[in-house]
Parts: C-alpha cells; sequence; structure tokens
C-alpha cells in the first residue's frame, strides 16, 4: 500500500537551490514552519546498500520505532523511523548522521 503524502511531509527536494550555501539552514526552516515541536518525527530513508545499513540506522536511532517495508524486488528496504524530538535541530542531527552512512538515501 503506498502512502499518500501530507503537506507536512518534507523532502531535500522541497528545499529551493540557491537560498542558502548549507542545505541544513534551509530545511530547519522549512521544518519550522510545517511542524509542531516537540512532536514524533516521521524520519523516512531508503537503504540501498545491504541489510547491515539497517543495523548502522539502529545504532543511530536505538530506541525508536522502525518500520520496514522491502521493496518487491528486494534491492532495497524503505524504513521510517518514528522519533520524538524537541525540535528541529534534533531532526537535522539524525539526518547529518544517517548522510554518512553509505547506501542510505534520506527522503
Amino acid at each position: 500500500m503506498e502512502e499518500k503524502k501530507t503537506n507536512k511531509d518534507i523532502e531535500f527536494t522541497d528545499i529551493p537551490e540557491g537560498a542558502s550555501p548549507d542545505i541544513y539552514v534551509n530545511l530547519k526552516e522549512k521544518l519550522e514552519s510545517v511542524e509542531k515541536f516537540p512532536g514524533v518525527y516521521n524520519f523516512k530513508f531508503i537503504i540501498t546498500g545491504g541489510l547491515d545499513k539497517i543495523q548502522e540506522l539502529r545504532n543511530i536511532l536505538p530506541n525508536d520505532e522502525f518500520i520496514e517495508q522491502p521493496s518487491k524486488t528486494g534491492k532495497y528496504v524503505s524504513i521510517t523511523v518514528k522519533k520524538p524530538v524537541q525540535n528541529a535541530d534534533e531532526v537535522i542531527a539524525v539526518y547529518k548522521q544517517a548522510g554518512n552512512i553509505k547506501g542510505i538515501m534520506i527522503l
């Protein structure tokens, strides 16, 4: 079942290019304009580099709820992680850590 995108979903492609040299500054502005903090944030990732990458992601988010959905072809796994956060900076910190994992796409 395909998940519908709501107006609260933020993707890196939603952040306008050229607005700032730091994508995270733009992401913070976007998060603060559409999210309510504190609250539960749904992080979304695609794992393309093997199942060991899921464990690396779990090391970053050890106590949070993981929802894993393998693709029909088995080439990747879509992961949603529900995590309580206090502010946009906590969201950005997770994205920065996850961005260091090779074989993971951040949505």
